[in-house]
């Protein structure tokens, strides 16, 4: 109340000029934090918006003929099945990735390898790449590090899958 009563004092000690002149001044003061706080921010995010639109129109435009064109691909007939894995294939596949096999026995689905001596890393990238070109899967691992870095003994059951 205190508080009050002294603004009103305070107000009926100003003659009307200045009562005026303070009540101009108030009202420039709020509609200065108005536009401060809600209509600029609001004009420069919609200007930002505005510069920022025809990009996002043009990558919207993308994802749509991306999916469409997934959606095209997806309907039609499944990739043809690899061919059947041959002791000869898995070798030539080694051979590509500098890998030699000691032994290789393939029965049908199912390839059993050893590898002795060989560098992990280049190991692991053919196994990526059968499992890629040739959909082989890796059943059985044994793999013994050796004392060189990089080198391992390993002993391979691989299965190709035929059908989807």
């Amino acid at each position: 109340m205190a508080r009050t009563s002294g603004m009103k004092q305070f107000w009926s000690e100003r003659n009307k000029r200045e009562q005026n002149m303070l009540a101009l001044a108030a009202v420039v003061i709020l509609f200065g934090l108005l536009y401060a706080l809600l209509i600029d921010p609001a004009i420069s995010g919609r200007a930002d918006l505005e510069k920022k639109l025809p990009n996002l129109r043009q990558q919207a435009a993308e994802v749509q003929a991306l999916s469409k064109e997934a959606s095209a691909l997806g309907s039609k007939t499944p990739a043809a099945a690899p061919p059947a894995m041959t002791r000869e294939s898995i070798e030539a596949s080694l051979a590509r990735k500098g890998l030699k096999a000691q032994g290789v026995t393939v029965s049908g689905e199912l390839a059993k390898l050893q590898l002795n001596g060989v560098p992990f890393s280049a190991l692991a990238e053919w196994l990526a790449d059968a499992q890629k070109t040739a959909r082989m899967s890796v059943l059985e691992a044994m793999v013994e590090t050796q004392q060189q870095p990089d080198t391992v003994n390993a002993n391979l059951t691989l299965r190709q899958q035929r059908g989807e």
